[in-house]
């Protein structure tokens, strides 16, 4: 393969230096011309115009129009434009003027896609499944909080989960399956070429709920903490597109993080022309999903009241009988308030080459839970300045703050705080929500085990805050350099420099008048944890084009060094005094550090090229990567990638392009932080400060686990460009999986990291886009997305394990044996028979997942939504034993039947996962412009109304609230623990849009 690169790059030297094989250079000619929209007549900016078989274009003006030299004789212009399909039309000797009308690319069929990082391709010659969702596909039907939330259901390969229903973020990113077991599970994500965090970091609420149980420093915060990750941060207006590479084979340039996948952020930003201004003001409200709430016991009588309680006189119930049924779910998850969302957008260029594209955002979602909310303000700001016919320089920059309060939800052992975990011991003939008319306090719950102190949720809502808050900026600076330009070959050079940079304050306080708190013997609870992180990266690249038609070949090369660095701070105090705010005061303190810093150096040099009329196209890369995470930070891993397509010249009947492609690449994951070392533990001993080693030993012969990857694919468009078909089959073979081994008891470690494992994944993936409808009034878009993926464990060095060891097989439990599927998991079948406990094994993972997307315009009035179908699958869900051991349910039958069966050791709340979520659906009427131009003004270019919804029904067999739901967060296996969640909500809102 090394050979291969390096005798392709010698080709391509000699072509640039040789006089051009002798031709001579033709007179030139000055040709003008305008480019429109076909139907409308519309002038049509930045569009690329291009001489083909030259390195000669131009862009055209706010005007459409354009000017540029071509030879005299007869000559082929091609002229392209995102959004839009491309033409190729041809120069007669001694024309000097044209028009072109394009045809809008409805089914984008004419996207340019990633091949490097300085590098990209028409979506016609892409040799890779790279998906690509616009800014329309990503925001345009209905407002979402967070990126990853806006992209379910429209990406082919990619199973998007939200934890849980809490505001703020929350969702894991899986693109063709589990790649790892311990080292990094969610794709590297680049805006604007700056690599972003996405990390997911604590707020402490394990200190209340102790679902990770023990009480050092480690406890502080764990897993169950319901965090949020970072990419929630970015404001989903600023996006201008978001490409995917799904694996290896296109995500190889990016190293030894592209693993699991890459998701390629482009922001907006200006263009030549006057200045256009948009401003949209959405309000709305989250509702809990009616359909998904728990089916919960409504007592008829006094009799069936005494009878639960086990007492014989309607004077002993622990809370009178009044007849009535308190909806705890429909009381408890309401909104505050109204949510709103306010956006503007400040967007143009000017004739001395400067673009910008500035951009504002307001927003304030009032989650269903009590006391939960989530705001976010942001300010972007992207700025181009050409100097000069070979400088351009681009700078873009978003600062942006949340402050969010995602409540207490989730797993809890002592004492018991989560909501729904004290709902599952609380009838319903209880008023919880009933104060004192006399102290305004609410009641305390006299259904709860000894010792938790009655603790009421309405109560804790109101006096136990969790608040988050988050400064962030993402910048970066480019330059790019024409250090050459003629006819026939160009060079240039772009050097990057970008940042990410947060702080991450978050805090606990739950004051010693909370119910609950004096449980533990130390009433009042203050967490603060402080978190700041630096990313950065600085790059520095060359591209050089060569034209020799009927070739042409694009040479890219270059280095990056990238540093990474968090530190993660735990403060606690209990036993606090009423009313004081400081851990100071506490007399019970506790701390805790966590941190990293990881420094990283690549280089890369991939060629490109096109041929036969650009119908062949063939690309080769080499990355090379050293990283301080490995056991020898020295040594570089090498990454190769390569792919080819073909469109073929020969075409059946109504098709327009048919294209096979094949692509090859290998990608690392990282070795995480600190596993190359074995840590010291720091104590008091004796009075005197010691240290000692961990029972982990780290490795200096660690490196990382790497991808290889085999894809290949067929697309297929017909029918004048109204239909497009896509598919793919991939086979990815992971090695070097990073394990934790028990070595012997002689060698002084509990556990030893190796590399030890291997595994494989297969999977397909089709997608259909048709315009089964386009007229001058009516057109109708539908997309179609199809996935699945099947992974088998080759080769495990240690023995099985459970990768949630804190969990009962009872449920069930991720299990990691040689010759299962990395998604297995295990669940008791039968306890207490002769043979011991019987253990049988489920599927986690879904069959496959479909997505169903439909546009329909009909005039004025557009109408579209999202469907999303997820099937297969199993959830472990906890929250219905809870409410069955307290036979809570209104099914008091099923309840009892359910419990006979788990104690008979039958898998009884392992539950399929299946389900069909209607995920987005608007409804909008753009006013008329006589109207628009009258009521707002002569410079108003449309004013649309709109109501949307988010998530507004779910159909699913599942019998808990939501089959997404992770108890454990962002994590590698064990993504299906169902315990006492955030419930999921439905959005609706309505909006008005304006562009000027």
């Amino acid at each position: 393969m090394i050979r291969t690169q390096h005798a392709l790059l010698a080709a391509v030297a000699v072509a640039a230096v040789a006089p051009q094989l002798g031709a001579q250079q033709a007179a030139q000619r000055r040709v003008t011309g305008v480019v429109t929209v076909a139907g409308s007549g519309e002038p049509l900016g930045a569009v690329t115009v291009q001489v083909v078989g030259t390195t000669t274009g131009t862009l055209t003006g706010d005007d459409g129009r354009f000017a540029l030299q071509a030879p005299n004789g007869t000559s082929t212009l091609r002229v392209r434009r995102i959004g839009y399909q491309a033409r190729t039309v041809v120069l007669a000797p001694g024309q000097s003027e044209i028009s072109v009308a394009l045809e809008r690319d409805v089914l984008q069929l004419e996207t340019a896609v990633v091949t490097g990082t300085a590098t990209s391709v028409s979506r016609l010659n892409a040799a890779n499944a790279v998906a690509t969702v616009s800014a329309e596909q990503l925001v345009g039907r209905a407002p979402a909080q967070s990126v990853d939330n806006a992209l379910q259901g429209k990406v082919a390969g990619a199973i998007i989960s939200t934890n849980s229903g809490a505001p703020g973020g929350g969702s894991q990113v899986q693109l063709r399956g589990v790649s790892s077991i311990n080292a990094a599970s969610t794709p590297l994500y680049v805006v604007d070429g700056v690599l972003v965090s996405n990390q997911a970091f604590g707020n402490g609420l394990n200190s209340l709920t102790t679902a990770g149980t023990g009480q050092g420093p480690a406890t502080i915060s764990t897993s169950q903490d319901q965090t949020a990750n970072r990419i929630a941060d970015l404001n989903p207006e600023d996006i201008e597109s978001v490409e995917i590479l799904k694996g290896p084979s296109a995500g190889a340039i990016y190293g030894s993080k592209a693993a699991n996948g890459v998701v390629v952020i482009r922001t907006k930003r200006g263009s030549a022309g006057r200045p256009a201004f948009s401003l949209a003001q959405r309000v709305g409200t989250y509702q809990l999903q009616q359909e998904r709430k728990l089916d919960l016991r409504c007592f008829g009588s006094v009799e069936e009241a005494m009878a639960w309680e086990g007492v014989e006189t309607a004077a002993e119930l622990a809370a009178p009988f009044t007849g009535q049924c308190h909806d705890f779910q429909d009381a408890f998850y309401k909104a505050d308030g109204p949510s709103y969302q306010t956006s503007l957008a400040l967007r143009g260029g000017t004739a001395g080459g400067t673009t910008y594209h500035v951009s504002g955002l307001l927003q304030r979602d009032n989650a269903i839970q009590k006391g939960t909310y989530y705001g976010k303000q942001s300010l972007s700001a992207n700025v181009g300045q050409a100097v000069g016919s070979r400088l351009t320089l681009q700078s873009n920059n978003a600062f942006m703050h949340t402050l969010t309060d995602r409540g207490i939800s989730g797993n809890d052992n002592a004492p018991v705080v989560s909501p729904i975990s004290v709902f599952s011991g609380t009838p319903q003939y209880f008023n919880a929500m009933a104060r004192d008319s006399a102290t305004g306090q609410y009641p305390r719950n006299p259904y709860l085990p000894g010792g938790f102190g009655g603790t009421n949720p309405f109560q804790t809502a109101e006096l136990t805050k969790l608040p988050q808050d988050v400064f962030r900026y993402v910048g970066s600076v480019n330059a790019t350099y024409n250090a050459f330009a003629s006819t026939r070959q160009s060079l240039d050079f772009t050097v990057l420099g970008g940042v990410d940079a947060f702080s991450q304050n978050n805090k606990v306080y739950s004051p010693p008048t909370v119910y609950f708190e004096p449980a533990d013997g130390f009433p009042g609870t203050i967490v603060n944890t402080d978190v700041t992180s630096q990313y950065a990266n600085l790059n520095a690249s060359g591209v050089h084009r060569l034209t020799l038609a009927p070739l042409s070949a694009t040479t890219s090369f270059g280095v990056r060094r990238e540093y990474r660095n968090s530190d993660v701070v735990f403060n606690r105090g209990r036993n606090v005094p009423l009313g004081a705010q400081s851990i100071t005061l506490a007399a019970d303190q506790l701390s805790n550090e966590d941190r990293f810093r990881v420094h990283d150096f690549g280089w890369y040099v991939q060629e490109e090229l096109l041929a036969l009329d650009e119908r062949l196209a063939i690309t080769g890369a080499l990355n090379a990567e050293r990283s301080s995470t490995n056991g020898d930070a020295g040594k570089y891993y090498t990454f190769p990638k390569a792919s080819a397509s073909y469109r073929l010249p020969f075409l059946p009947p109504a098709t327009e392009e048919l294209k096979l492609r094949a692509a090859y690449g290998r990608a690392g994951n990282q070795v995480p932080f600190g596993y190359a070392y074995t840590a010291l533990i720091t104590g008091v001993y004796g009075g005197t400060l010691g240290a000692r080693p961990s029972a982990t030993a780290g490795s200096r012969a660690i490196r990382p686990e790497t991808s290889t990857e085999l894809e290949g694919g067929v697309d297929l468009t017909m029918l004048k460009g109204r239909l497009a078909l896509s598919g793919t089959v991939f086979r990815t073979d992971v090695d070097d999986l990073i394990l934790l081994s028990a070595p012997a008891t002689s060698s002084g470690y509990a556990i030893r990291i190796i590399n030890g494992g291997a595994m494989y994944k297969t999977g397909t993936e089709l997608e259909l886009s048709a315009t089964p409808v386009q007229t001058r009034d009516v057109t109708w878009t539908s997309r179609t997305t199809f996935s699945n993926f099947n992974s088998r464990i080759t080769r495990l060095d240690v023995p099985p394990f459970s990768a949630s060891s804190s969990f009962s097989p009872r449920y069930g439990e991720a299990w990691v044996e040689q010759g299962r599927s990395i998604t297995t998991a295990r669940v008791v079948t039968s306890r207490g028979t002769s043979a011991g406990t019987v253990y049988g094994f489920r599927e986690s993972a879904p069959d496959f997942q479909m997505g169903f997307s439909n546009d329909l315009t009909f005039g004025r009035v557009r109408l579209a939504g999202l469907l999303d179908w997820r099937k297969g699958g199993g959830v472990a869900n906890l929250t219905n034993n809870y409410f069955d051991s307290t036979n809570l349910f209104a099914d008091t039958a099923a309840s009892q039947q359910r419990l006979r069966d788990y104690v008979a050791g039958r898998p009884v709340y392992f539950e399929k996962a299946t389900f069909l979520k209607l995920r987005e659906l608007n409804l909008s009427y753009q006013l008329p412009d006589r109207f628009v131009r009258s009521a707002f003004g002569s410079q108003t270019r449309d004013v649309r109304l709109e109501l949307s919804g988010r998530n507004l029904y779910t159909w699913a067999p599942y019998t808990g609230y939501d089959p997404e739901v992770s108890n454990f967060g962002n994590q590698n296996l064990g993504r299906f623990q169902d315990v006492t969640p955030y419930p999921p909500s439905r959005s609706f809102f309505l909006a008005v849009t304006a562009n000027f």
